[in-house]
């Protein structure tokens, strides 16, 4: 893999991992689209996504903080959020462990990589709709245990390529009615927990990449900044209302993977 492939799908994963457009969607799609080769690609991809993992750590230091020092203060009022992220991830790890070969193809086979467009288009529909469910109130503190649920169930459909997890468990939040503010902060806290089981699960794999250390190295700085950077702009859109931005986009790219692959 040359240095270049290295830097472009860096920059690719760093912006679409927190944007709505499915970042996985993407690096399975762009191979077959330039016509370069990845060995291993959901390895490759599961590295940069530590990079953008550490992102969130920063994004979201003082939550993490806070979080962990109520943890080892023994503060029970941090019980039931806790218990609320983990009933959010048992969705995830359930499909995950069930269908982690059957979503590996998407990345793998050019004939099943058009499937990815109606992902896709389904990202956007969700995006649009989403400007219906932004005068919520709950806080992470008020929802309830089977709206935590609710967005599992979000976030363990967006492991299909094309479906974009962070729109998804946005828009389960959302939906739920949580603040435009704490569903953000929700939505990217349960990712923390979700990139580091999926990175366990492929770790295996990384080993057999055919790239140096120092192009590694190179992926995940690059994909951790241009992650803030995501982070940022996610943030203000989602505040201003202006998600369906990201719902145009994935419309069009659904419709070009669909042109180029059936």
């Amino acid at each position: 893999m040359t240095i270049g492939v290295v830097i472009f799908l860096s920059i690719v994963q760093g912006l679409t991992e927190f944007f709505p457009v499915s970042s996985s969607g993407h690096l399975a799609i762009i191979p077959h689209m330039f016509g370069f080769t990845m060995q291993n690609p959901v390895a490759f991809d599961i590295f940069l996504h530590l990079g953008t993992l550490g992102a969130v750590f920063i994004f979201l230091w003082k939550d993490v903080v806070s979080i962990l020092k109520r943890v080892f203060q023994r503060d029970n009022t941090v019980n039931a959020l806790l218990i609320k992220m983990a009933i959010a991830l048992v969705p995830a790890m359930i499909v995950g462990l069930l269908f982690n070969d059957k979503i590996s193809v998407l990345f793998e086979d050019i004939t099943k990589v058009g499937y990815i467009g109606y992902a896709f288009l389904g990202t956007a529909f969700l995006l649009f709709i989403s400007i219906f469910f932004l005068r919520g109130k709950k806080t992470m503190e008020s929802f309830t245990y089977l709206d935590a649920l609710v967005i599992g169930i979000f976030q363990a459909l967006a492991l299909v390529p094309g479906f974009s997890r962070s729109g998804f468990t946005l828009f389960g939040a959302l939906l739920v009615g949580l603040k435009k503010k704490e569903a953000f902060k929700f939505s990217f806290l349960i990712s923390i927990p979700v990139i580091l089981g999926a990175s366990l699960l492929e770790i295996k794999d990384i080993q057999a990449l055919d790239i140096s250390f120092g192009k590694m190295l190179l992926g995940f700085i690059i994909a951790l900044i241009m992650g803030l950077v995501a982070l940022v702009w996610l943030k203000k859109l989602l505040i201003h209302a202006k998600l369906w931005v990201f719902g145009l986009y994935c419309t069009l790219l659904g419709i070009l993977v669909l042109g180029l692959f059936f």
